[in-house]
């Protein structure tokens, strides 16, 4: 076999399996969202992405909000997790935060 077939082989084959992982490490949270009836944009993920907040969280809390026929937007839930980053573990705490505020649960308005 020819050297230089075999290294192009390899680096093509290489190339295929990382372009997998990137378009599935985009794209999984855009088809739960998807799927649950919640409309995100691929750019939005991206950009969730590049900032280093967790997409999964930002989608899980954003879908059930979705749920509650409440309408927020994704930017105003991912700058409320950046901004209570050390209080929001799951998303039902980011969901009880952006839906009651400062006092999760202690009072009902809403912040959406």
């Amino acid at each position: 076999m020819n050297p230089i077939t075999f290294f192009t082989g390899y680096v093509a084959g290489l190339a295929t399996i990382i372009l997998f992982w990137i378009v599935g490490y985009i794209l999984s949270p855009w088809a739960r969202a998807f799927t649950s009836g919640a409309a995100v944009s691929v750019a939005t993920i991206v950009g969730m992405r590049l900032r280093r907040t967790p997409a999964h969280l930002l989608i899980d809390a954003y879908v059930r909000l979705v749920k509650k026929d409440l309408k927020p937007r994704m930017e105003e839930l991912e700058l409320l997790y950046i901004t209570n980053r050390e209080k929001v573990h799951t998303a039902a705490d980011l969901v009880d935060l952006a839906m009651y505020g400062e006092q999760a649960g202690a009072t009902r308005q809403g912040r959406f």
